[in-house]
């Protein structure tokens, strides 16, 4: 259980004879999440996404008829509503007075700013990691990979998921652009997409790196050309925070798909509790974080 540090809970720090103190890097470093999420700021208590489709091919007009009157159609409505996430270390004036490494073994700042940077990069991998599960829903009732999506206006469904999972390969980068090729927009038309990134788990790193990095194709006598990295310039997404060592999954140039919405970054407060005495480091920070398209994402349950 959480308890405010003390002289007699940190008592090995109160005289100088440590060599070292050993913990965790307090550096945040760079941030994963921003790399497969569009990352926005939100300046109300909630936002709304609204999908909109329609109004799809017009009709071929006969000499002397009327245009034909065409529809536009409303889709999914999806709910942005920022979460709240933060904490407090506290110590009491005696131990701020008489700790000696006070700066390595509290250092309160940068300890604080770390946990959250490391729990918004947990809460958005979790996105990923709940992907087929139908206890985390979009705004059309579905998980956020699904084979069933739904169109606007009843006009049928389509799938940003793999009918038979791939493990890492070209073959399976091949198959996805074509899936994503004539994938079809809002009014239920081919629209096309294409993949920007792959995201994957530290385990997947030295396939892919060989996938999207060689120029040529290994196995080919014949030195033919790798399409996947002359083609395609997709880039590798390493995610520590996945908890599938198996799956992946591919970011598409489709908008408003992954999102990550800031209703506050991170503020530190720092204040004194008068009565018992005691210092308070506090930080918290609220954001939303989910997708509003399906097509930006496209999933592979290996």
């Amino acid at each position: 259980m959480a308890a405010t540090l003390t002289t007699s809970t940190a008592f090995r720090t109160l005289k100088a004879t440590l060599e070292a103190i050993v913990t965790d890097d307090s550096n945040v470093g760079e941030l994963s999440c921003t790399k497969y999420m569009d990352e926005m700021s939100m300046t109300d208590n909630y936002y709304d996404d609204l999908e909109n489709g329609g109004p799809g091919l017009v009709t071929e007009k006969y000499e002397g008829t009327a245009l034909d009157v065409l529809s536009l159609y409303e889709g999914a409505i999806t709910r942005y509503i920022p979460r709240k996430f933060g904490g407090i270390l506290q110590i009491t004036e005696e131990l701020d007075e008489d700790g000696k490494y006070n700066d390595q073994y509290v250092n309160a700042a940068a300890r604080l700013k770390r946990a959250v940077y490391k729990t918004l990069e947990t809460d958005c991998a979790n996105v990923i990691n709940r992907a087929t599960s139908s206890s985390y829903v979009g705004g059309d009732g579905l998980s956020l990979a699904s084979s069933s999506h739904t169109l606007p206006g009843g006009g049928g469904t389509f799938s940003n998921t793999l009918a038979t999972a791939f493990s890492p390969s070209r073959a399976a980068m091949i198959v996805v652009r074509n899936n994503l090729a004539v994938l079809p927009g809002h009014d239920g038309i081919v629209e096309g997409y294409e993949p920007k990134s792959v995201v994957f788990h530290p385990t997947q790193w030295g396939v892919w790196m060989g996938i999207l990095g060689s120029a040529n194709v290994p196995e080919s006598p014949n030195n033919e050309v790798n399409v996947v990295k002359t083609e395609m310039g997709i880039k590798p997404i390493e995610c520590k925070f996945l908890t599938s060592t198996t799956n992946w999954s591919v970011v598409t140039n489709a908008k408003r798909g992954l999102i990550l919405f800031w209703r506050r970054k991170p503020k530190a407060r720092t204040w004194y509790d008068e009565a018992m005495e005691i210092i308070n480091y506090g930080i918290s920070a609220r954001w939303a974080r989910g997708w509003t398209d399906p097509r930006g994402f496209y999933f592979s349950n290996a």
